[in-house]
């Protein structure tokens, strides 16, 4: 027992030894990765322990690429990840006899998988597909209910119902974590089912690679694409500049249809928008179910928002702050997400809930984006609060300080400060006021917002409108 630990304490140092000389782990980095200890490598899955309080987030968003990468350098192959929390696993007794497998099973620490490779049940094809997405951790709303229940249909039935299955949305709506679903439910529900998942540019980029190799490499390319039971290709839209690749694509798609196997695609925009892109596959790609994805409204943002805290154990943000993210992140679940993993570290390294003010400061970039990104203007903006409070536009600008005014003028203020890009004088100046009184209206409408639930309701209305 003590010569395999050694041995895994040997691994482990080579893995960092790498990690550092990639640039992966030096300064503060190192003092993280420092803290990981490897407990077995089972020969297809490092299993690594970490310390219960250093944020599994953090590690999982920031390092596991990088491990994996070292990892199957100085082990010359792939191994998936698997983390454990220190504490979670009994200390091993010799003296003790072996428990039995239901014990086992009621001892089994809390582990989190971080894998973005898994080998098919199917032989030695990779699928890339990324366990960590499925169903049961994807959050259905209005925004994406069509494309939830369409993904499942072609999950649970043998025959080819709608083909390709073709999903488009904005960035950062979801769609690759669907398509992930779509492939691991697949696997685990049809035994043998060969399933690969690409992006459009790892297709092109093969494609290029097996045209330079010459010899049996197309051969190979194709036989890899074509011999597969489910083919799921991200972000197709990136194949519009690419005329060959576009072709090989067209033979690709009709060999799969026409032996029944499914395809499922996505991209930004409808088929039928996507630019310099073949007619003949625009045809193709439209032939089957369409779907779009989304942005999502203020209750799924907060049902995402807590669905992550609970599975990532993020027990240190306030309801206030969860309400703060929901209402100010609107632009995507990946840019909601972006902001929770900020929020979360941040607190978990000062083992406190930061405050709204300092999130303001933290998430400004986000914020800025999310303005910029939106299109909305400070007019669009008056001219919806003016309509909710049975005002004409004009009274919003008046010099009159009575509160029936005073009040919505705080509201636009605060919305313009939200959605769009504008400073604090830009915003003034639109009202006829200084930066000042900006500043003091948008410090009023926050205070207001955790004692007022008709402001609240009132804001998700006026979120919704300007999402």
């Amino acid at each position: 027992m003590e010569r395999k630990r050694q041995e895994n304490e040997t691994i482990w140092e080579h893995i960092v030894e790498d990690m550092c000389t990639q640039g992966q782990a030096g300064g503060y980095a190192s003092d993280f990765v420092s803290k990981l200890r490897l407990i077995e490598d089972t020969g297809s899955k490092l299993i690594i322990e970490y310390p219960s309080d250093m944020p599994f987030i953090w590690l999982e968003m920031n390092y596991s690429d990088s491990i994996a990468l070292s990892a199957s350098r100085v082990l010359k192959g792939t191994r998936e990840l698997e983390y454990i929390e220190a504490g979670s696993m009994p200390e091993e007794k010799a003296e003790e006899p072996c428990p039995a497998p239901e014990e086992m099973v009621k001892e089994a620490p809390q582990r989190r998988t971080a894998t973005r490779q898994r080998s098919s049940a199917a032989g030695k094809m990779q699928t890339q597909l990324n366990a960590d997405y499925t169903f049961d951790n994807y959050v259905v709303g209005a925004n994406n209910q069509l494309a939830y229940a369409a993904a499942q249909a072609l999950v649970n039935t043998q025959e080819r119902i709608f083909n390709p299955l073709f999903i488009y949305g904005n960035s950062g709506m979801g769609k690759t974590h669907l398509m992930h679903a779509i492939g691991n439910a697949l696997r685990a529900r049809r035994e043998n089912v060969r399933v690969l998942y690409v992006t459009s540019e790892q297709f092109t980029n093969a494609y290029i690679e097996a045209i330079r190799k010459r010899g049996d490499a197309l051969e190979l390319f194709r036989k890899k694409f074509r011999k597969v039971d489910v083919l799921l290709i991200d972000d197709v839209q990136f194949m519009a500049r690419a005329d060959k690749t576009q072709e090989e694509f067209f033979h690709t798609f009709n060999a799969l249809f026409e032996s029944g196997k499914q395809i499922v695609l996505s991209a930004d925009c409808p088929a039928s928008r996507i630019t310099r892109m073949d007619d003949r596959l625009k045809t193709r790609f439209s032939q089957g179910m369409t779907v779009e994805l989304t942005a999502p409204c203020y209750e799924m943002r907060m049902a995402i928002l807590r669905q992550k805290m609970q599975r990532w154990k993020t027990n240190l943000l306030s309801n206030e702050v969860i309400e703060f993210l929901a209402r100010n992140i609107t632009q995507s679940v990946r840019a909601l997400e972006g902001a929770l993993v900020r929020t979360s570290t941040i607190a978990s390294f000062s083992n406190s809930c930061p405050s709204i003010a300092f999130l303001r400061t933290n998430l400004a970039d986000l914020m800025v984006q999310q303005a910029a990104a939106s299109g909305i203007t400070i007019a669009d903006i008056k001219q919806r609060v003016a309509n909710e409070f049975g005002l004409r536009v004009e009274d919003l600008d008046s010099r009159r300080r009575l509160a029936s005014l005073a009040h919505p003028r705080q509201v636009a203020m605060f919305l313009a400060r939200r959605h769009t890009s504008c400073s604090l004088q830009d915003i003034g100046a639109a009202f006829g006021r200084d930066h000042s009184t900006v500043l003091h209206a948008l410090r009023n409408v926050e205070s207001k917002l955790s004692s007022d639930a008709a402001l609240r309701d009132m804001m998700g209305r006026f979120e919704e409108a300007l999402a």
